[in-house]
């Protein structure tokens, strides 16, 4: 009541009621008083938090349950247990929170334990003031398993309580969970792996290894085994196609869901049903079998992969021996007389795109990136009647040859819609304005034309036939990417000059792709290795929502570009400078051998 007092004195200064006024007051007795004042602060003006904190921790010590609590002043269940979390908190703390010492933020982060000497010895670790909840989680969560690490990904959290293991859950942060015995998990995640070994080596393998961490093999041979391949039956084609048309109304629906929707779990599912069928219709030589083996890992999503016929280098001259008594070409693949050009065919390093292996971009969002990469693109090619003529030299060309289509590039002049830069859209406007509508009026005009005129206009014409957008996962993504990597590289396009990462994009990336590319930003990269651990670990603690903001502020004008946006370095891009050009030839031949001996020399050399 000292505020209405005080207001009731102010008025009566004021002159707006008497001196003498009078004021109901009603009398309690002491029992009731606690819940009287902490109603009166909760429901009219918020009370000092800790204080709300004491109130609700008394009357649950007093018998009341934490629902009545929770009817009784009119707060979600959730916000009385967050409450009494913050009231088992070491009294240190609170004595620290009330001085300033500590903050809010930081004070919650401390109720991922409820061990008061551990919060104690953290409290005492820390700098102070302690405002940053993510560095006190990091202390107090060393030792637990992450519930997004793709061992916990690969046994699931249901699987590890019914096991018996104690899960821990940050009531402040619904997406922290943490599993507390990682032995347990690990256990769990081989008895699992276990089951593979034997399934594989029933199919007649060597031998099955066994990587769910970060472990190399060694001893292992580059070449592979490959199987042979028949042609499926009306069966399986059949199926196939049911389970390719389920998987793309599934990815439609899917196209901007984040990356944690449920349904990606069917999307996989049905992705392995149709690996499954392509499986089946591929045949391993069995006596080639038992001297090749799997390896057996995990992809950051926790999902195994089975690399199957790997050689070891000692068996190698057995593989050969086996191959060359059956009458098998060694370059027609250890499998025998195999037709599947998909899978037998190793992949080319340069024509292929680089596997990353970070974490997967949802479909909507690549889609995105790539369509912005397309406008960027439109834009430059209408600014380069000479690169224009060379595309459109190419595509034509390789129809005419009956080879496969440019990707992304539709020359029969189908106009793809698109949200254009302002420099295109208008160059494309003026064209439009000057198109004669007759066809012979047309022909005649284009004819006594320039051949710069010319030129300008085919530019805008091919570009608006630029369609490069894919989802990632298509099956033309790959040559996509590639070609729109190449286009970008002969025009020199700076994708920073169009594109820039806001709250919204990131705010819709994977928690482990916004951790990588925040190990990347300049205020990460500069500080002492020590460090910079110590602030990856400070990210790893923080939410999704958490880490956009981190990003959207350390990365702005940092031109941080994906990987599906950034140009490649193309081909003659640097060149010798004369001095360096001079520098070198005074060095002489001996002389820049030896110089190149030392570290300082070796690094001046590898720069220029």
């Amino acid at each position: 009541g000292a505020r209405r007092l005080a207001a009731l004195k102010l008025l009566a200064k004021a002159g707006t009621i008497a001196r003498d006024h009078g004021v109901p007051c009603l009398v309690i007795d002491d029992d009731a008083a606690s819940e009287i004042s902490l109603a009166e602060n909760v429901q009219r003006a918020a009370m000092d938090v800790m204080d709300e904190v004491d109130a609700f921790a008394a009357l649950v010590a007093e018998g009341m349950s934490i629902d009545d609590v929770a009817r009784r002043f009119g707060a979600t269940l959730r916000h009385v247990e967050q409450r009494l979390a913050l009231a088992r908190l070491s009294p240190k703390i609170k004595v620290a929170y009330r001085k300033g010492e500590v903050s809010l933020d930081a004070a919650r982060a401390f109720c991922i334990s409820d061990d008061p000497v551990q919060q104690e010895t953290v409290f005492r670790q820390l700098a102070k003031p302690i405002v940053h909840a993510a560095g006190v989680r990091a202390h107090l969560t060393q030792g637990r398993v992450p519930a997004n690490d793709r061992l916990a990904a690969l046994v699931g959290v249901d699987a590890y309580e019914a096991a018996g293991g104690r899960v821990v859950r940050d009531l402040f942060e619904p997406d922290l969970v943490y599993l507390d015995d990682g032995d347990l998990l690990r256990r769990l995640a081989y008895e699992k792996a276990e089951g593979w070994r034997a399934t594989l080596l029933a199919e007649g393998w060597g031998w099955i290894d066994i990587n769910l961490g970060h472990a190399r093999f060694e001893g292992i041979a580059s070449e592979r085994l490959h199987p042979s391949t028949r042609p499926l039956d009306a069966a399986e084609r059949e199926r196939l196609s049911q389970v390719e048309a389920e998987m793309a109304a599934l990815e439609a629906l899917l196209a901007d869901a984040h990356d944690d929707d449920p349904r990606f779990v069917d999307l996989d599912r049905l992705d392995g049903d149709r690996d499954a069928i392509r499986d089946a219709a591929r045949d391993w030589d069995p006596a080639l079998m038992r001297h090749a083996g799997v390896v057996i890992s995990l992809d950051h999503d926790g999902r195994p992969s089975f690399a199957k016929g790997v050689i070891k280098r000692a068996d190698l001259k057995t593989i050969a021996k086996l191959r060359a008594r059956a009458g098998v070409d060694p370059v027609a693949g250890a499998g025998g007389a195999s037709t599947d050009k998909t899978t037998d065919k190793a992949p080319d390093p340069a024509t292929s795109p680089p596997a990353t292996g970070g974490p997967r971009l949802s479909r909507g969002l690549v889609e995105q990136l790539t369509g912005a990469r397309t406008t960027a693109l439109r834009a430059a090619l209408a600014q380069h009647p000479h690169a224009a003529l060379a595309l459109l030299v190419h595509a034509l060309g390789a129809r005419s040859a009956g080879a496969a289509p440019t990707p992304g590039v539709d020359v029969v002049n189908r106009p793809h819609p698109a949200n254009d830069a302002a420099p295109f859209d208008a160059a494309r406007t003026a064209l439009r304005d000057r198109w004669i509508d007759d066809p012979l009026t047309r022909l005649e005009a284009l004819m006594q034309a320039s051949v710069h005129d010319l030129l300008v206009a085919l530019a805008v014409l091919v570009a608006e036939t630029i369609d490069l957008r894919h989802a990632g996962t298509d099956a033309d993504g790959p040559d996509r990417q590639n070609f729109a990597d190449a286009l970008a590289g002969a025009l020199d396009l700076d994708m920073t000059a169009w594109w820039s990462p806001d709250l919204d994009f990131w705010m819709r990336c994977p928690k482990a792709f916004i951790l990588g590319a925040l190990a990347d930003a300049p205020t990460i990269a500069a500080p002492a290795p020590e460090d910079r651990m110590a602030r990856a670990a400070a990210f790893g603690r923080m939410t999704r929502a958490e880490l956009a903001a981190a990003a959207t502020q350390m990365l702005a004008g940092a031109g941080w570009l994906p990987d599906l946006l950034a140009t490649p370095v193309r081909r003659g891009a640097f060149a010798l400078t004369p001095e360096g050009q001079d520098a070198v030839e005074g060095l002489g031949v001996a002389g820049a051998a030896g110089a190149a001996g030392t570290p300082e020399m070796a690094q001046n050399l590898a720069g220029v």
